[in-house]
């Protein structure tokens, strides 16, 4: 129904003033007014006038009772009561009118809304009219495409809030009106009134169509347009080969069944569907699938929709659906489409499911991949008429979609078989292999000749995509099934994508240009009689397979060609991994060493090299592809990939990891490296590396006290700096690790490269790297290193080495690396000293309880008694419920971990290494390494706190043969297994000898932590020493300043004044002393000043 049927207002009507609603549900519901049919109507027509454009909001709960009230005359027999009923349910489909901005939004306002929703549901499910349902469908679909409200602004802008809490925000916080439509109609039953109802309606007409069947009637009927019928061919269509024998339409020439069109036109019903002469149950079909389209769009309400069984209805449907070219079709596509990929979404991003019922609910029930897992060999059928019959744009764009669809429901391993039973795979396989193998690609005998190869084998966007998809399709499917792969290995795939990757497409001999675009036609230059928007020179038949398979392909435009090859690349390294006997004999490796070789450096043709790269990564280790490979020049092909600095870091990676795949146990590929001055690169590279981490890192911390090795440790387990600079929370550069690699594989071991490693100084360089590498790295480069000093000729370059950032020797620096790893492990020993005699590498925190003898570790019923797994509790003071509370903890760990892992779909190569490296002990390559210097000469220079750690990684190999024996002992008791007398004393005396060395390792380092101590204690007295020192020196100089600063004149008038007070001090007589004048003689010396005042 269209709004030009609705019956307008009349003319000087007062739209303004109320209806009086009220007075209206009286007259349908007082005794002496209800059989007054014509004054109801006439009634019904004046509010339909009264509200031309959608009714008010406060006026519906009245409305929607004069609804209710209409509908139950029309079902009690008064059909005058259609035509405006049917106007009324229509209207209310429209946004309703508001008197404030969210009057929508108030409970009032809310829940009358919600009531007009269920009077629609009432209305679809319960009304025994086709047209009735098929408005009030209308009218819920209008409703769920959201429109806005008359009166209000559609827009839902972003503005920028300043300050602290500042960020984008949208400038309309209240919900889209779309949202909330969405949400009332799945509160109102909605979504399943109309699932409900679509079974009804489907049932009734394959029913119909049954019966048709049966009776002999094969009549084809399309109600399709005359446009839609039109044989308009797709712009920019070139088809690849020519038409075949068969004329276009030869297929619709043959007789088809009676499809749900056929059913819908030829009977039908009236008053309701069972009537069999009401109008055509497919307009209520097509107005329900409408609805369903718009409800689908929502992720709630598409999972309400699966729950309902809708989608397997609609795929019900689309089985019954005879003419590929009908409207139904496409519907019915694009509700799978959502169904399925809202299923998909939520899968892969909601939280882990509570409980057991809530996990059938969202893997089964709610997922449409599961609930629609049989349905493949309907979408097998629905594709090939397609291909058969679809050459317009629009059939090959549905036909696109079909392959989607079918895409989406292999993510379920459960349609994995229905792929085989449909013999879907092999369709496939076929179709993505014909137009450059052959007419009959899998030598089945069965040809494709009957298929215009117009509807699927030209360079239009839509036969392109169609290629990619199938393609991609095949490769998920192999991926997960080996069944399919099989299928998959034995048909032509391989064959077909190798033949993107020729070099010499135009087979005349000569490499194509890699760097070749296409050149932009003049329009003016073009001739196109036939008017399909394609030059007619591009359209030359040419026969499909054979020997022009290449040309084929030549023929393409060379931006499409470009996408397809880069498909053909990641398409083969899923399947030559595992396919590689076929790879291999169909001369795989050395199409793909060509093809990298033919990209260049052109930045067009990055994303080729980096995929032909990957993929010889993944085939490069086959056996006896290293000599083949070596022969077509793949070392030099490789270091030029490596040496072009321009290049992306990934795809250098990449190159550097094939020469180590190359090299690794091949003498004659390294000397090809060597040869070809591939060392140098390498080293150079690791330099480079080395210059930037040093600014990165900063200046080194450097501690000679355990104090505050053990401080700093600590900030690095909280993500902070350690002494040398690496972070555990730092990422790596896998550039540098494939370098590090390349080394390990081509260097270490062949003592000629080793000499020249040597000469580049590479050892100096792989030391830099240790010493400021992230910690993940550090047990590669550690093992490099210990690899490298079996060589003897390397052991005075590490002895003579210092860092150029802190000035410590190579054996300094290890022990460092020691102490950390042995923080990580927390294993740390107190003040350096082993407390734990038992096991010396394990854990010697203070309070830890000691045992005096071995058996100590048991009690009288062979259970642990202390905490040897290190989890803070007594193992053998555990109770039950301590024990369950354990398991139950770490099962729900072990859950969390594995759904964060299984969320990331493979998870980061990162957070693998990390996972990996985890439990990895360091210490074991620090002993190696130490161990090839000479513990002699690695004591020399060293403080006591690293000679404390040196006797440590010197008893290394002892004490973890003890640990091993120990370990024997600890599953021997613990399984209650008595070994004989002669075991016993064997694992005794290990485990006795044990114990000596650890005692007198404690005793050499308690004199060492003495020395320490009193190392520390002469460096703070020599500090405070040096502070006095300092201080005189600083007074002495100040006073030679002073003196300095003087003028001459005045010192010397200050020297005669102290040499005249100097001379008068030795003349003068003071008041009371006694003057020698000879023998006999006293004379007192007075004041005369004194006496003269006394006689005045």
């Amino acid at each position: 129904m269209s709004t030009a049927e609705i019956e307008g207002p009349k003319a000087g009507s007062d739209l303004t003033k109320d209806l009086p609603l009220s007075k209206i549900i009286k007259l349908f519901q007082h005794p002496d007014t209800s059989s007054h049919h014509d004054r109801q109507i006439a009634q019904l027509r004046r509010i339909i006038r009264h509200n031309p454009t959608g009714y008010q909001l406060k006026k519906l709960p009245d409305l929607q009772k004069i609804m209710l009230l209409a509908l139950e005359k029309l079902n009690d027999g008064v059909s005058e009561f259609a035509k405006p009923l049917t106007q009324l349910v229509y209207l209310a489909g429209h946004p309703f009118h508001r008197d404030c901005s969210n009057e929508e939004l108030t409970p009032n306002g809310l829940a009358s809304i919600q009531l007009m929703y269920e009077c629609l549901n009432t209305f679809l499910v319960s009304a025994e009219d086709i047209n009735l349902q098929a408005a009030a469908a209308a009218a819920l679909t209008e409703v769920a495409q959201g429109k806005t409200p008359p009166g209000t602004t559609k827009a839902h802008a972003e503005i920028k809030v300043l300050g602290v809490r500042g960020g984008v925000v949208a400038n309309d916080q209240r919900p889209k009106p779309r949202d909330l439509n969405q949400s009332l109609l799945n509160k109102s039953g909605v979504v399943e009134g109309c699932c409900s109802m679509l079974k009804t309606v489907s049932s009734i007409m394959i029913e119909k169509l049954d019966m048709m069947m049966e009776a002999g009637s094969l009549g084809y009927v399309s109600d399709t347009s005359d446009e839609e019928e039109e044989d308009a061919p797709m712009e920019g269509t070139v088809p690849i080969s020519s038409p075949l024998t068969a004329p276009l339409d030869s297929s619709l020439e043959q007789p088809s069944v009676p499809s749900l069109a056929t059913a819908s036109t030829v009977a039908g019903a009236t008053a309701s569907l069972a009537d069999p002469a009401s109008p055509s149950p497919r307009i209520l079909l097509m107005a329900l699938l409408k609805l369903l389209s718009e409800i689908s769009e929502n992720a709630t309400n598409s999972a309400a929709l699966v729950s309902f069984g809708g989608d397997v209805t609609v795929m019900a449907i689309v089985d019954r659906l005879n003419d590929d070219r009908d409207s139904v079709l496409n519907l019915c596509v694009e509700i799978l489409w959502n169904c399925l990929e809202h299923s998909a979404h939520e899968l892969e991003n909601s939280s882990p499911s509570t409980s057991r019922s809530a996990l059938i609910e969202k893997r089964r029930k709610g997922n449409s991949m599961y609930t629609l897992a049989d349905g493949v060999g309907v979408l097998c059928k629905v594709f090939k008429e397609l291909l058969v019959r679809g050459f317009r744009n629009k059939d090959k764009e549905t036909r696109n979609e079909i392959l989607i669809l079918s895409s989406l429901i292999a993510r379920n391993t459960r349609s994995h078989e229905y792929f085989l039973k449909s013999k879907f795979v092999k369709c496939m396989c076929v179709y993505a292999t014909v137009a450059e193998v052959g007419t009959d690609p899998d030598g089945d005998g069965e040809e494709v000749d009957h298929v215009d190869p117009h509807n699927f084998a030209t360079v239009s966007p839509a036969d392109i995509e169609l290629k990619r998809i199938l393609w991609g399709l095949l490769s998920e499917l192999c991926r997960a099934d080996k069944d399919v792969r099989e299928v998959v290995v034995e048909s032509p795939l391989i064959e077909a994508l190798l033949m993107y990757l020729d070099t010499d497409l135009d087979g005349d001999g000569v490499v194509d240009n890699p760097e070749y675009v296409d050149e932009e036609v003049n329009p003016e230059d073009q001739v196109d009689e036939d008017g399909d928007g394609v030059d007619d020179q591009l359209q030359q038949p040419a026969a499909i397979g054979g020997s022009g398979a290449n040309s084929i392909i030549a023929r393409m435009p060379r931006t499409q060609l470009r996408v397809l090859q880069q498909q053909a690349l990641m398409v083969l390294l899923n399947l030559a991994p595992r396919a590689p006997e076929k790879f291999k004999m169909l001369g795989g490796p050395i199409i793909v060493l060509r093809f990298l070789d033919w990209c260049g450096d052109s930045p067009l043709n990055r994303e080729l090299v980096q995929g032909a790269l990957m993929l010889l990564i993944s085939v490069v280790k086959l056996p006896g592809l290293q000599d083949e490979l070596a022969q077509m020049d793949a070392m030099r092909i490789m270091l030029g990939r490596f040496n072009e600095k321009s290049a992306p870091e990934a795809l250098r990676a990449d190159a550097v990891r094939i020469i180590s795949r190359l090299c690794a146990g091949h003498e004659g590929n390294q000397e090809i490296l060597r040869r070809n001055t591939g060392i140098m690169p390498l080293v150079k590279e690791i330099e480079e590396y080395n210059r930037h981490r040093r600014i990165i890192c900063g200046k080194p911390k450097v501690s000679a006290t355990g104090a505050h090795v053990e401080e700093e440790a600590e900030e690095e387990e909280d993500g902070g700096g350690s002494l040398m600079g690496g972070s555990a929370k730092e990422k790596i550069s896998p550039l540098i690790v494939a370098v590090v690699d390349t080394i390990w594989c081509a260097v270490i071991g062949n003592n000629r490269s080793e000499a020249r490693f040597l000469q580049c100084q590479g050892q100096d360089a792989l030391l830099d790297l240790l010493e400021i590498c992230p910690r993940l790295m550090r047990n590669q480069v550690v093992g490099v290193l210990a690899d490298l000093l079996q060589n003897k000729r390397c052991t005075p370059y590490i002895i003579s080495w210092r860092s150029d950032r802190s000035m410590v020797s190579a054996v300094s620096l290890l022990c460092r690396l020691w102490e950390e790893e042995e923080k990580r492990l927390k294993k740390g020993r107190c003040e350096g000293v082993i407390t734990n005699l038992w096991k010396p590498l394990g854990g010697h925190e203070k309070g830890l309880p000691v045992p005096e003898t071995p058996t100590d570790y048991f009690n009288e019923f062979g259970k642990l008694n202390l905490d040897l797994d290190g989890d803070g509790i007594d193992d053998g003071l555990q109770t039950t419920r301590q024990a369950k509370l354990v398991k139950t903890l770490t099962a729900f760990k072990k859950l969390e971990n594995a759904l964060a892992a299984g969320a990331k779909r493979g998870g980061n190569l990162e957070q693998k290494l990390k996972k990996s490296m985890k439990n990895e002990d360091l210490r074991g390559k620090i002993a190696s390494l130490v161990g090839s210097i000479g513990w002699e000469t690695a004591m020399k220079d060293l403080s006591a706190h690293e000679k404390l750690t040196l006797t440590m990684v010197e008893n290394w190999l002892h004490f973890t043969l003890a640990e091993e024996w120990m370990r024997v002992r600890d599953i021997l008791i613990s399984e209650g297994v008595k070994p004989i007398s002669a075991d016993a004393l064997m694992v005794g005396s290990h485990l006795e000898e044990s114990f000596v060395t650890a005692t007198e390792l404690k005793a050499t380092q308690g004199k060492l932590y003495q020395e320490k101590q009193q190392f520390i204690v002469d460096e703070e007295e020599g500090f405070f020493g040096s502070i006095l020192m300092q201080r005189d020196q600083e007074v002495h100089q100040l006073q030679i300043k002073k003196k300095a600063s003087m003028p001459k004149s005045l010192a010397k008038r200050k020297a005669e004044k102290e040499a005249k007070a100097k001379m008068l001090a030795q003349s003068t007589v003071h008041k009371g002393d006694t003057v020698d004048k000879g023998p006999g003689v006293d004379v007192r010396v007075v004041d005369e000043g004194a006496e003269e005042k006394k006689a005045e």
